[in-house]
């Protein structure tokens, strides 16, 4: 946490405000279906999220050529002709498919309702992209409670470079000692340190943080504990 009270919250999205995965595992499913090989399933796609869709995808083909490791050899395209179409089919799949299966962690937006009546300002900063991040958030009716909203490719750099958090911050006139990340992974840890940020981490969603690395940042079972932690 900062040391000054908190004057603006920045809040990642998919594992912090809604569980996505479903969706992103359907998708994903569906996407490196179109190119031969068998959707991985929910659980392992959830341990891939956290960096942006195009790396889900290498790490769902990389995962795929080790399980076909020793099988009899097939044509296949190149790897970064490969990559595109895994991306092209999940775009496609993934732009009807926001909303469907995805829902809001209880008490995302009581809780994001309580922190605005009591002045505290809110940004999403996410490296899912920015267009998918705004429909989703339209489509969860959350998108009105936040000022800004930043996705991964809104910058030349993504978490866990400080800019998109040293942006919002600059955009919103808030110092960065004034201001506190919520994040489920590695990432957000990574950025809020070097931005200068409060950390909160999410330990219901789909990263891991090291308790050694965490150190004295607090992390939070459920999405409202964050009110009692906010002063």
């Amino acid at each position: 946490m900062s040391g000054a009270r908190t004057k603006l919250l920045a809040l990642d999205l998919d594992g912090t405000l809604v569980d996505s995965a479903p969706d992103i595992a359907h998708c994903l499913g569906v996407a490196l279906e179109a190119v031969g090989f068998d959707a991985p399933g929910e659980a392992r796609t959830r341990t891939w999220i956290g960096d942006g869709i195009e790396t889900v995808i290498a790490r769902a083909l990389a995962a795929a050529d080790a399980e076909h490791a020793g099988r009899a050899p097939r044509a296949a395209p190149a790897a970064a002709d490969r990559q595109a179409a895994v991306l092209a089919a999940f775009t496609a799949c993934y732009r009807n498919n926001l909303f469907e299966r995805t829902v809001l962690y209880p008490g995302v937006e009581a809780t994001l309702d309580s922190l605005r009546a009591r002045g505290i300002r809110l940004c999403c900063i996410t490296n899912k992209r920015h267009a998918f991040s705004e429909a989703l958030l339209r489509e969860a009716a959350l998108r009105d409670r936040f000022e800004l909203v930043l996705g991964g490719d809104s910058l030349p750099e993504k978490k866990p470079s400080p800019l998109p958090l040293t942006t919002a911050a600059d955009e919103l006139g808030v110092a960065p000692a004034s201001a506190t990340l919520v994040g489920d992974s590695p990432q957000d840890l990574r950025a809020a340190r070097a931005a200068g940020f409060g950390f909160v981490f999410a330990d219901y969603g789909y990263g891991k943080v090291d308790a050694a690395e965490l150190g004295s940042s607090p992390r939070i079972a459920r999405f409202a504990e964050i009110e009692s932690l906010i002063d």
